[in-house]
């Protein structure tokens, strides 16, 4: 179980980082649709930041979910397989 939620932790992290980067790759290309088709956008939040929106902070929010909860599993992964290290290393000691 221990080894199972650092893997969990770590999918979870991967998959946030191919997830931002698709979400932000797409806005810039459809950045580039915008300027090219004469489709328009808002002058106040420019090209790249209509684009963004048009594409949506959805993607971008699940992103975020998926990190806080990938480094969460991670360090508690971490954390419990040091308190286990240094119980056993107890343990061992008074065997001796």
């Amino acid at each position: 179980m221990k080894m199972a939620k650092l893997h969990i932790g770590l999918t979870l992290l991967v998959l946030s980082a191919i997830l931002a980067g698709s979400t932000i790759i797409s806005a810039a290309i459809y950045s580039q649709v915008l300027v090219q088709e004469a489709i328009g956008w808002n002058t106040s939040h420019g090209i790249y930041g209509t684009a963004f929106r048009e594409i949506g902070k959805f993607p971008l929010a699940v992103s975020i979910l998926l990190a806080i909860l990938g480094i969460f599993l991670v360090i508690t992964a971490v954390r419990n397989n040091y308190k286990n290290s240094n119980q056993n290393k107890v343990q061992d000691k008074n065997v001796l």
